[in-house]
């Protein structure tokens, strides 16, 4: 129990510190807000295709895929009923109407990518990954459809309906795209050039440092002696780090889900905040401030949260 709970706080100290370096790069003028579109676009539309390619074609196996229906259905059950869960506290709380979709999305929806994929690596290997894509997968298309409709609502005096052929843009991002395409190549036993898994490998590694490197950045424009924890910001920790895993868990036992993959995913439920919220919420002139400090507590208290959460998985076994 104790070396778990060494490798977890070991885990957490060295992406802590690549965060910190994104945090200097703000506070020393190196990295302005001009670049963030920049850094995004080498992990979403390269760093984070290539790790697919990687995985799926290069790693990845049909064995796999015989629990297929939990490594997609427990994430989905899991996060539908905190979804759930978090509507109803919303309209518990009678929110104002720019930050009732912030709320809601803040305590639904877990940045499964950005710091999710780093941490699940260093905690349980590279045999996280796949488990950590099926999250994404499941929780990149609830933001986009769900959460992007909540915002756009919190930022709207009009009941507007949701543009469909602008949501399907933003769920079929390159990286789902990318494994939507190499699924079915690995189904069939392709196997690509050596060049190509090389090459894919190179450009996937970027893809954590880059990551927390920008929500480093993030946290330095948010501002830390700018938060607060409020009744507002309790809720959605105890939603992130409590909630949300425990629901996650319950699930997993009652189908009989164990080993890393159970571990991945409670973690994965565990995450902070979506960056993403931040810039949807700016662009349809919701509460941006609200979400971005939401975003930038949850990111701080995980830091701590992620070492008691692995102390319980240990615990429990």
């Amino acid at each position: 129990m104790l070396d778990s709970l060494m490798h977890s706080f070991s885990a957490v100290v060295l992406i802590l510190a690549m965060v910190v370096v994104g945090y200097i790069f703000g506070a020393f003028g190196w990295m302005k807000k001009e670049h963030k579109s920049l850094i995004i676009n080498i992990i979403i539309k390269i760093g984070m295709p290539c790790m697919c390619i990687n995985n799926i074609l290069g790693q990845f196996s049909r064995d796999f895929l015989d629990d297929a229906a939990y490594l997609l259905l427990l994430p989905l059950l899991a996060m539908a009923l905190t979804l759930g869960i978090s509507l109803l506290i919303a309209g518990a709380f009678k929110l104002p109407r720019k930050k009732y979709g912030g709320f809601v999305v803040m305590c639904a929806f877990s940045n499964s990518f950005f710091i999710g994929m780093p941490m699940c690596r260093e905690l349980f290997g590279e045999e996280a990954v796949p488990y950590v894509m099926c999250c994404y997968l499941i929780n990149t298309t609830f933001f986009w459809t769900v959460g992007n409709i909540l915002l756009q609502r919190s930022g709207s005096e009009e009941q507007k309906k949701p543009d469909i052929k602008v949501t399907l843009k933003k769920i079929f991002q390159p990286p789902l795209i990318a494994i939507i395409c190499c699924i079915p190549l690995m189904l069939l036993g392709f196997k690509p050039p050596e060049i190509v898994i090389t090459f894919t490998g190179y450009m996937a590694d970027v893809v954590t440092p880059l990551g927390l490197i920008y929500i480093g950045f993030v946290l330095y424009e948010a501002g830390l002696k700018n938060l607060r924890l409020d009744r507002y910001m309790l809720t959605v920790c105890g939603m992130r780090f409590i909630v949300a895993p425990a629901i996650m868990l319950l699930l997993c036992r009652a189908v009989g889900f164990s080993g890393v993959g159970e571990g991945v995913f409670i973690i994965e439920l565990a995450m902070p905040v979506m960056t993403q919220a931040v810039v949807v919420a700016s662009s349809a002139n919701a509460d941006e401030q609200f979400v971005a400090k939401g975003m930038s507590l949850t990111t701080l208290a995980c830091f701590i949260a992620i070492p008691m959460l692995m102390l319980v998985i240990d615990v429990l076994g």
